[in-house]
């Protein structure tokens, strides 16, 4: 008995394998790009949380929310708006995202990635 196959199909697994390659790791890609995004997202609702909570403590001090979101996320650049309605605060955080990943990045155009939290303002005596 041979050690290997002579029949004309013998490579018809690399053929088939080489074909649907470029595929799986396309998949692979645009799972990786997905799991990014998804992880930015969660830093920037974490940095506006941290700088509403910063904020329904110091209402009058911008200098104190940027610290706090300096603190919680490292992304950059944030962009930080801050709204105070009588007793509510509310800490709007922008972060521009593009994906530097070969093929996806002319697929998805550049996004920008929001998060606002409100809270109240806490009286600090």
């Amino acid at each position: 008995m041979p050690l290997y196959r002579s029949e004309p199909d013998s490579g018809q697994a690399t053929v088939e394998l080489a074909l649907v390659m470029p595929l799986i790791i396309g998949l692979v890609f645009i799972v990786l790009a997905a799991g990014l995004l998804v992880r930015d997202q969660l830093a920037v609702w974490h940095a506006a949380n941290a700088g509403a909570r910063a904020a329904s403590i110091s209402p009058n001090s911008p200098d104190v929310v940027q610290q706090a979101i300096d603190d919680e996320v490292g992304l950059r650049p944030l962009h930080i708006q801050i709204v105070r309605d009588q007793h509510l605060i509310t800490v709007e955080v922008q972060y521009p995202r593009t994906i530097n990943l070969w093929l996806i990045k002319r697929i998805i155009p550049p996004l920008t990635l929001s998060a606002s939290v409100t809270m109240h303002v806490q009286d600090v005596g």
